[in-house]
């Protein structure tokens, strides 16, 4: 290999590795062995480009039908940092495994999340789902009812008459 190649290729593994981790996001619709079509959302997460990612994405979506599954939608977003703690309240919260589950599911869901039975958990959960979201470019955002409860007011003992 000559010295040009070599500078070539340190050259480009290093705008690879400075190159933002991207999360793509594929939809595609899988046909099933009842002759019914499912709905899939395939995540992809690196430093590659759409064009690297689809082949995974489809070799992803193959396992979940019969048929070739048809591609319905990409979007690439710039990835969220790995939240343990938001991770636990969308499964104690919500029916989403994960947070980033609940940020990239199908057919338009968002969450819908009463603050009177829920309290403060969430009201976090949701400020963080609608702050990625807009991030994101994405127009859906947390469905939020009801208000936190006050404490109950506690009596001091001068108040209580004995």
């Amino acid at each position: 290999m000559s010295r040009s190649m070599r500078r070539r290729t340190a050259q480009a593994r290093r705008a690879e590795r400075l190159r933002p981790v991207q999360l793509h996001i594929f939809s595609f619709d899988c046909l099933k062995a009842d002759g019914f079509r499912r709905a899939a959302t395939v995540l992809v997460r690196g430093r590659m480009g759409q064009l690297a990612a689809i082949g995974h994405a489809c070799d992803q979506a193959r396992g979940l039908g019969h048929g070739p599954p048809s591609c319905t939608g990409i979007s690439t977003v710039p990835a969220p940092r790995p939240t343990p703690a938001l991770d636990t309240l969308a499964r104690k919260l919500t029916s989403s495994p994960t947070f980033l589950a609940l940020l990239t599911a199908a057919a338009g869901y968002r969450p819908s999340l009463r603050l009177d039975l829920l309290g403060r958990d969430g009201l976090v959960l949701a400020r963080a789902y609608d702050r990625i979201q807009a991030a994101w470019g994405d127009p859906r955002r947390a469905f939020v009812t009801g208000c936190i409860p006050r404490r109950a007011a506690i009596h001091s003992p001068r108040s209580v008459k004995g």
